[in-house]
C-alpha cells in the first residue's frame, strides 16, 4: 500500500477516535484533559500530514534529481546525486541571472520602413557669414550722438581687460575690444529703439532677387527674420505647401540671391574689416531643418560661396527611438523662447541642439549669474528679467544708463588720473577713441581698470563677464541631454558649379546672363514701386540691390534680350554687359534645394527581448538543468501552499492560546500530566501514552519512517470499546506484524478510556 495513503487513513481513524472518546465522562476535569487532547490530536494530525505530503512530493516530484536523491539508499550514491542536483541548481541559478540581466538591459533592434511620397519639405535659412552686423547703418551714423559715441567708447576701453594683458599682442586686444563694443549695441535697442539690431542689419529685401518653389513664384513673405548672435539677420523660408508630390532639381526651392558684405560698392563696415580673419569665404551660411525649429546655421550649415550655384538634394529620414529604462528619450513636444531684440516669444519644436545649447546657458547663468546673448526659455506669454554677460553698462534700463554715461563723462573731465589720458574733448564733450588708440597697450588697460575700479557696477558686470569667458573660450562639455524620442533630419548631398558662366567663351553665356539681367532688373523696379508705395517698412533707406546697382554705374537694360543678336551672339554693347556679368558673379548665387526621393526613409527601434522571451528561455533554462515544466511549477506551488496553510493554521493557534492564557495553562498541563484520579491513585498506563506521544511528536520524520506505529493507538483504541471476543480478534490480527511492547503501549489509553477498571490490566500489560 501507499504509504501517503496508508498515513491519510490511520490519521483519519485516530480523529474519528478522538472525537469517540470526547463523547465519554461528565465530569469537568476528566471533560477539560479531553478537550485538550482532542486539540493537540487535531495538531497531530495536521503535521502527520504535512510530513507526509512532504514525503511523497519528495518521492514524486517531476523535478529532475529530487527523486531520486531521496529514494536512494546508499549513502554514497545519495551524495553523488546531492552534488548533482546541486551542480544543476548552481547552473540555473547562473543561467537565470543572465537571461534577466540581459532583460534588464533592455537591448534595442533597428528597423528600416520605406514609404513613398510621404517627403515634407523642411525649413531653409540663410545668413551673411562675414557677421556685417550694423548693414544699413555706418560707423559714424552709429555714433553720431554723443551719448551713443560715449557709450561705445567705454564699452571699447572696457573691451581691453577682457583680454589678457600678458598673452595677447596689440592686434588680438583691439579685435576684442571691438568684439565687445559692438556687441554691447545689442542691447542698445532697449535705450535707442532706432538701433534695433534687426533694422540694422541686412533685410530679405535687400538679398533677395528671385524665389521659386514647387515651380511657382515665391516672396519675401514666406520668409521669417531669425537673429544670429555672430551672423546678424538670418532668414528662414518656411513653405506654404510642404508636400512635393515629384522630385526633380527644378521641384523644390530655387533661390538667386544677393550677398552684400563681399560688393565693394557698399559703405565700408568699421566692425567688419577690422574683426576678419582673411580665412572667411564670400558668400552665404546655409542650414536644412526640421520644421519650426531653431536654426544652427554655424553648427549644421555649410558655405554657399558667391559666383556659384550650389545644390542640395535631400533624402529625409524618420526616426522613432525606443524609450527605455537604460536608454532613455524625451518625447516630442514643443516650447516657447524669448529673444530680448525682437522683443517676441517664439514658439519651437524641441530638438536635442536646443537642449544642449540651454543647457550651456543655464551653466553659465548659475556660476556667472548672467546669461549669453541669444534665444532664453520662457512662458508663452512671459519675458524673463535676464542681465546678460555682455551688457557692461546696463542698457537694458534706459534712465541708468543715461544717468552713467553722464556720471563717465565727468569723470574723464575732472578726475586727474584720467585727466592726463586726454580722452575727452571737451568742446563736444565726446569720447575719443583715436586718441586712446594712440596710447601705448599699458596705458590702455591702465586707463580701462581706472574705469571700471571708479564705478562698482561697471566693475561688477565686468567680473561677470570674466567669469563667463572661460565657458565661451572652452566651449560645451559632455551633455546629459536625452535625444528626442522621434525626430526628422535630412540628409543631404551638395553639388556646386560655377554660376553665372566663367566667361563668353562658353556657349550660351551671353543667352543665360541676358535672363539674369531681366531678373535682376524686375526685381529693382520691384522695389522702386515698393519705395514709392511704401509698402516695405524699410522705405527710409535705401534698399541694398539698388543701392549696388547705382554705384556700379551699370544699365540692365542693355544687357537684356531684345539686345542680343542671336546671328553673332554678341550684345550692342557687349563690353558693359561684361561689366554687369562680372558684378553678377562677384556678388550673386543661386541655391537649389529639392528633394532626391520622395521615399521617406523611417528607422524604428524596438525592444528585442521582450517580457514573453524572457519567460521562453527561462523555461528552456529551468528545463535543461533541472527537467522543470510548468507542471512541476504547480506541484512546488501546491507544496507551498500546504505549507503555508499548515503554519498559519499554527499561528492562529498560538495566537489563539495566547489570547486565553490560563486555559493554555489548564490544557497544557492536561496535556503534559493527564490524571484520572480517583483518591490517591492516577492513571499510569496513561502518563506511559503521553510520554510515548510526546517522543513520537518529537520528530516527525520517524513518524514517517514508521507510520504503523503512529496511527496503532487508534485501531486498538477501538478494538477495547468492542466486545471481548472481536477484541481478541483485532488483538490477534494486529498484533501479529508487531512487537508486544508497541502494542501495549498503544492500546492503553483506549483501555483506560473505556472502562476505568482496566487500570491493572493496563499495567499489567505494559509490564
Amino acid at each position: 500500500m501507499d504509504p501517503k495513503s496508508d498515513m491519510l487513513e490511520r490519521a483519519l481513524e485516530e480523529a474519528d477516535d478522538s472525537d469517540w472518546r470526547t463523547d465519554l465522562g461528565g465530569d469537568p476535569v476528566e471533560q477539560r484533559r479531553q478537550l485538550g487532547s482532542k486539540s493537540k490530536s487535531r495538531h497531530n494530525y495536521r503535521r502527520r500530514m504535512l510530513c507526509a505530503n512532504l514525503q511523497s512530493f519528495a518521492h514524486r516530484t517531476s523535478a529532475h534529481g529530487l527523486g531520486r536523491f531521496f529514494s536512494q539508499q546508499v549513502p554514497w550514491l545519495r551524495g553523488l546525486w546531492a552534488l548533482v542536483v546541486f551542480g544543476a541548481m548552481t547552473g540555473l541559478t547562473l543561467h537565470t541571472y543572465k537571461q534577466i540581466s540581459l532583460f534588464r538591459a533592455y537591448p534595442v533592434s533597428s528597423t528600416t520602413r520605406l514609404l513613398t511620397n510621404r517627403f515634407t519639405f523642411p525649413d531653409v535659412t540663410f545668413c551673411d557669414p562675414l557677421m556685417k552686423k550694423f548693414f544699413t547703418i555706418g560707423s559714424r551714423q552709429l555714433r553720431s550722438d554723443v551719448n551713443r559715441n560715449n557709450y561705445f567708447v567705454a564699452n571699447y576701453m572696457l573691451g581691453y581687460l577682457v583680454s589678457d594683458e600678458e598673452r595677447d599682442d596689440e592686434a588680438s586686444s583691439r579685435v576684442k575690444a571691438i568684439k565687445l563694443a559692438y556687441a554691447t549695441f545689442e542691447h542698445a535697442v532697449h535705450t535707442w529703439p532706432k538701433f534695433n539690431m534687426t533694422a540694422a542689419s541686412a533685410r530679405i529685401f535687400d538679398m533677395l532677387l528671385y524665389c521659386q518653389y514647387n515651380q511657382e513664384r515665391c516672396t519675401g513673405k514666406n520668409f521669417t527674420v531669425f537673429y544670429h548672435r555672430d551672423y546678424g539677420n538670418c532668414f528662414s523660408f518656411k513653405a506654404t505647401n510642404r508636400f512635393i508630390r515629384s522630385s526633380g532639381v527644378e521641384k523644390g526651392l530655387v533661390l538667386v540671391l544677393y550677398s552684400p558684405s563681399v560688393d565693394v560698392k557698399q559703405s565700408i563696415d568699421y566692425y567688419s574689416d577690422t574683426v576678419t580673419t582673411g580665412l572667411e569665404t564670400g558668400g552665404l551660411r546655409v542650414a536644412v531643418h526640421q520644421q519650426d525649429t531653431i536654426p544652427y546655421p554655424s553648427e549644421y550649415g555649410i558655405n554657399s560661396p558667391s559666383g556659384m550655384q550650389t545644390v542640395l538634394a535631400l533624402n529625409q529620414v524618420q526616426t522613432s527611438l525606443a524609450n527605455t529604462p537604460t536608454k532613455r528619450c524625451e518625447p516630442k513636444g514643443r516650447f516657447h523662447a524669448f529673444d530680448h531684440l525682437l522683443g517676441s516669444v517664439t514658439s519651437y519644436e524641441n530638438q536635442l541642439a536646443d537642449c544642449t545649447t540651454f543647457e550651456y546657458l543655464k551653466l553659465i547663468r548659475d556660476n556667472c549669474k548672467c546669461t549669453v546673448e541669444g534665444l532664453v526659455k520662457s512662458e508663452p506669454d512671459g519675458q524673463p528679467q535676464l542681465e546678460y554677460c555682455h551688457d557692461l553698462l546696463g542698457a537694458q534700463n534706459k534712465p541708468d544708463l543715461l544717468s552713467l554715461l553722464q556720471r563717465i563723462r565727468k569723470f574723464f573731465e575732472t578726475d586727474p588720473s584720467i585727466a592726463n589720458y586726454s580722452l575727452l574733448d571737451r568742446s563736444t564733450g565726446r569720447m575719443r577713441t583715436d586718441i586712446f588708440d594712440r596710447l601705448h597697450l599699458p596705458d590702455r588697460f591702465d586707463a580701462a581698470q581706472l574705469l571700471a575700479d571708479r564705478f562698482p557696477e561697471i566693475q561688477r558686470r565686468l567680473n561677470r563677464l570674466k567669469c563667463a569667458m572661460p565657458y565661451l573660450k572652452s566651449g560645451r562639455k559632455q551633455s546629459s541631454c536625452l535625444n528626442i524620442c522621434n525626430y526628422t533630419t535630412y540628409d543631404f548631398s551638395v553639388f556646386q558649379s560655377r554660376w553665372p558662366d566663367h566667361n563668353f567663351q562658353i556657349r550660351g553665356a551671353r543667352i543665360r546672363l541676358a535672363r539674369i539681367a531681366g531678373m535682376l532688373k524686375s526685381r529693382v523696379d520691384e522695389i522702386n514701386k515698393m519705395m514709392q508705395r511704401k509698402l516695405d517698412n524699410y522705405a527710409s533707406t535705401e534698399h541694398a540691390l539698388n543701392f549696388s546697382i547705382t554705384h556700379h554705374r551699370v544699365n540692365l537694360s542693355r544687357c537684356l534680350d531684345t539686345e542680343l543678336d542671336r546671328k553673332s551672339d554678341l550684345f550692342e554693347d557687349d563690353e558693359h554687359c561684361v561689366q554687369v556679368h562680372n558684378i553678377i558673379k562677384q556678388s550673386f548665387l543661386q541655391l537649389r534645394v529639392y528633394p532626391k526621393t520622395l521615399t521617406v526613409r523611417q528607422l524604428f527601434e524596438e525592444r528585442s527581448y521582450e517580457l514573453v522571451n524572457l519567460f521562453s528561455d527561462l523555461g528552456g533554462i529551468m528545463g535543461l538543468w533541472i527537467g522543470v515544466s510548468m507542471v512541476t511549477l504547480c506541484e512546488f506551488a501546491e507544496i507551498s501552499l500546504i505549507l503555508c496553510s499548515y503554519y498559519a493554521l499554527s499561528m492562529v493557534r498560538r495566537v489563539s492560546n495566547a489570547l486565553s492564557p490560563r486555559r493554555t495553562n489548564e490544557e497544557d498541563e492536561d496535556d503534559d500530566y493527564p490524571t484520572d484520579c480517583h483518591g490517591n491513585h492516577c492513571d499510569a498506563a496513561d502518563k506511559g501514552q503521553q510520554r510515548s506521544s510526546a517522543a513520537a511528536n518529537s520528530d516527525p520524520w520517524t513518524e514517517l519512517q514508521s507510520p504503523l506505529l503512529i496511527a496503532r493507538p487508534t485501531a486498538e483504541g477501538r478494538a477495547a470499546s468492542q466486545s471481548p471476543s472481536d477484541r481478541s480478534d483485532l488483538h490477534r490480527h494486529d498484533g501479529a506484524s508487531e512487537p508486544p511492547l508497541q502494542q501495549s503501549a498503544a492500546s492503553a489509553p483506549s483501555s483506560r478510556a473505556a472502562s476505568p477498571n482496566s487500570l491493572s490490566d493496563g499495567k499489567e500489560t505494559r509490564l
